[in-house]
């Protein structure tokens, strides 16, 4: 028996299998009925809570939630102008009819029409739950609509409904995702909990449960899955290949498919037997931990040097923010509700139809006054998004997105690629640019310091190349060393991370010591070092290095002494790096080297950076002053 057989076994030992399926395994009667698997059948689920005369007892509310739906998503501004969705919000829409399977005059058939004759109002809805959309379709859908409901006042609204959020072919339908159908039945049974009937609220918690394992929301589920696979990876990949032959055409499975295909008839019908009794479990954890797109995402964080904290490997939408954006906090707040990273802004990676790729930034629910202030910023920099984005009680803007193909969305390395090229691309580093000069005129402005508002016509004379790792130009940095009375000895210029220690350190390295490991260029406890970002800003920071555990304890005590506070993780013997200062300054021309310099100098007095030197003086033995 093969090495890969024999670690099968394995998994009757793993508790985190066991749990696993045990989640897969309890009773729900909707998959006894298969409801889980078949389009049509959630369909008719929709059909019965669409109808406010159905015996669910529910009246109009998931038809008005599924329309405040419709308004709030993103992908959705701009369409459905001049609609007044307000007037269909007070209806009881005790008149609406809900038919399923509607003919049109082509012969095709409509997944649900639902037609409310009192408030002059038609939804055409396409349930695309797995199956894909046909050539001409929604086009089609949408004329018979239009045609039969030509009477003057009608309002027509076609609604394209996807399992993961795929954009419909036609740009006039509205998109919505079973994750919004879950979430509005989530909200029924939470808030109306008292006056839903037990029966009712029964299944739809049964039905809960089966959207919430398609749209692998329950994270817990997600983990464990990822914890199995990562620790017996030949079992599940050699169990879920035994039994599905459509990955053979995939290069990094052939040896398995060859080791299959030598094992006798009694190997075959046991693996067949094992997999049969644990089928749902394993297609889950195979599903999941050989995501490509997930699998390409941590290469690809890990290629463009983004830490951990600045990104989430999700399934079907893996995000991520530059690092540098957590500095925009202090001037843009944070989100006002549970948004991605938590941050103002998000980037996100998700899979289309046709075998493209798509990346997307968006402004988050941010408080509506910084909201209005970043947009009209962003607005002046030549960022386009829709108008009504400004108004109160909008909450997220997209402000950019492009697409590419994937050439072979089997192979890891390809959707990598696209997604460096997507990253790479001078459109979108030129946003990442106007953003920082955006809150950094926001942050100007606040301080009433100057005004740095540029007029809609300026130019960005600066692009970054594709593929090109921003620099740091070695005169400019030359010059800021000899204005500021830095001797050579004292700095070490890198194209990307020049960087720079004071006199002062060396006093502190007598008390307190070198390094535990070798730390840049030369081991002191202290160092400064420059950054080009991608967005055009450069950043200069104040690193405490790894000193010996009790020797940093130490001089971190005597920091917070004078008020420089630190983190409980800083203070940990085995910590190694901890940032005790950082600021950013956008520059326009990083041709010109009396702006770089000027720049880098600015950013070094900067009071609280001279602060903080006389501190760190002062401890030393030194006096700091500039």
């Amino acid at each position: 028996m093969t090495y890969s057989l024999e670690n099968i076994s394995q998994l009757e030992h793993s508790k985190e299998f066991a749990r696993l399926h045990q989640k897969f395994h309890q009773f729900n009667p909707l998959k006894v009925l298969r409801v889980d698997q078949f389009e049509i059948r959630h369909s008719n689920i929709l059909a019965w809570l669409l109808d406010p005369n159905e015996t669910h007892q529910l009246g109009g509310f998931f038809l008005k939630k599924l329309l405040t739906r419709l308004v709030t998503r993103a992908e959705n501004e701009g369409k459905g102008e001049g609609i007044d969705f307000l007037s269909f919000l007070h209806s009881s829409f005790h008149d609406a009819e809900v038919s399923r399977e509607v003919k049109t005059h082509t012969n095709r058939l409509i997944d649900l029409l639902v037609h409310v004759p009192s408030q002059k109002l038609v939804l055409v809805i396409e349930n695309k739950f797995h199956a894909g959309e046909s050539d001409g379709q929604l086009a089609d859908y949408l004329a018979y609509a239009k045609l039969r409901f030509s009477e003057t006042g009608y309002t027509i609204l076609p609604i394209f409904l996807t399992l993961a959020n795929e954009e419909p072919s036609e740009d006039s339908y509205l998109l919505l995702g079973y994750e919004d159908v879950l979430e509005i039945i989530e909200q029924q049974l939470e808030f109306n909990k008292d006056t839903t009937a037990d029966a009712i609220h029964d299944f739809l918690s049964f039905y809960i449960e089966v959207l919430k394992e398609q749209l692998v929301h329950d994270e817990e589920a997600v983990q464990l899955a990822l914890e199995v696979y990562e620790g017996n990876k030949s079992a599940i990949d050699f169990l879920f290949l035994s039994q599905n032959k459509n990955f053979k055409k995939q290069a990094i499975y052939k040896g398995i498919y060859k080791q299959i295909g030598e094992l006798n008839d009694r190997e075959k019908t046991a693996l067949r037997k094992i997999y049969e009794s644990k089928k749902k479990t394993i297609d889950f954890i195979f599903n999941i931990g050989s995501n490509v797109l997930r699998e390409a995402f941590l290469e690809f964080v890990k290629e463009t040097e983004i830490p951990e904290e600045a990104y989430s490997a999700s399934i079907r939408s893996p995000n991520f923010v530059l690092p540098d954006w957590f500095d925009f906090e202090e001037t843009l707040g944070k989100p006002d509700s549970a948004y991605w990273l938590g941050q103002a802004f998000i980037i996100w990676f998700e899979r289309q139809v046709e075998d493209r790729i798509k990346i997307t930034v968006e402004v988050g629910p941010i408080a509506y006054e910084e909201r209005v202030q970043l947009l009209t910023m962003l607005e002046k920099h030549g960022v386009s998004f829709q108008q009504n984005a400004k108004q109160e009680g909008k909450k997220y803007t997209r402000i950019f997105t492009a697409w590419t193909e994937v050439k072979d969305w089997a192979s890891k390395q390809e959707v990598l690629n696209s997604m460096l090229e997507l990253y790479n691309a001078s459109e979108i580093n030129d946003l990442f640019r106007k953003i920082a000069l955006s809150v950094e005129g926001m942050a100007q402005q606040e301080q009433a310091e100057e005004d740095v508002l540029v007029s809609e016509g300026i130019e960005q004379e600066e692009k970054l190349s594709e593929n090109k790792v921003p620099s740091i130009p070695r005169s400019a940095f030359q010059k800021f060393c000899n204005d500021n009375g830095i001797s050579e000895e004292n700095w070490n210029i890198h194209p990307r991370y020049p960087s720079f220690t004071v006199p002062a350190f060396t006093k502190i390295e007598e008390r307190f010591g070198s390094t535990r490991i070798n730390w840049w260029w030369h081991n002191g406890p202290f160092l400064f070092f420059f950054d080009h970002l991608r967005d055009g800003r450069l950043k200069l920071v104040f690193e405490l290095g790894p000193l010996h555990g009790e020797q940093r304890v130490a001089l971190i005590k005597e920091l917070e002494t004078f008020g420089v506070n630190f983190k409980a993780a800083s203070k940990l013997r085995t910590a190694k790096y901890t940032r005790l200062y950082s600021n950013t300054k956008v520059v326009e021309d990083w041709e010109d080297e009396e702006q770089v310099s000027g720049a880098m100098t600015e950013l070094f007095e900067h009071p609280m950076h001279q602060e903080l030197l006389g501190v760190i003086g002062w401890i030393g033995g030194e006096s700091w002053g500039r």
